[in-house]
């Protein structure tokens, strides 16, 4: 069964309160509460906005989500694993 992406506005709600969390416990949930942000449209809307960070002049941002996308990878690598 396959399950109904979001839609573009709801990704980018979710991805932005990932992104607003300073834990690692409040990142797990929201990835939890948004379990949307481990499908492959979430990874690439991230690389759009590190992509765009990047091209604007802001290397330290762009490292930053690029470090939270790392870890949004390694969490759903470890969850397909379990």
């Amino acid at each position: 069964m396959e399950i109904e992406s979001a839609k573009p506005q709801d990704m980018e709600a979710a991805l932005d309160a990932f992104i607003q969390t300073t834990t690692m416990e409040e990142a797990l949930q929201v990835l939890d509460k948004y379990p949307n942000l481990l499908e492959d449209n979430a990874d690439i809307l991230f690389s759009s906005i590190i992509d765009n960070a990047r091209k604007q002049g802001h290397e330290l941002t762009a490292q930053a989500l690029d470090e939270r996308r790392d870890f949004i990878r390694s969490v759903r690598q470890e969850r397909l694993n379990a």
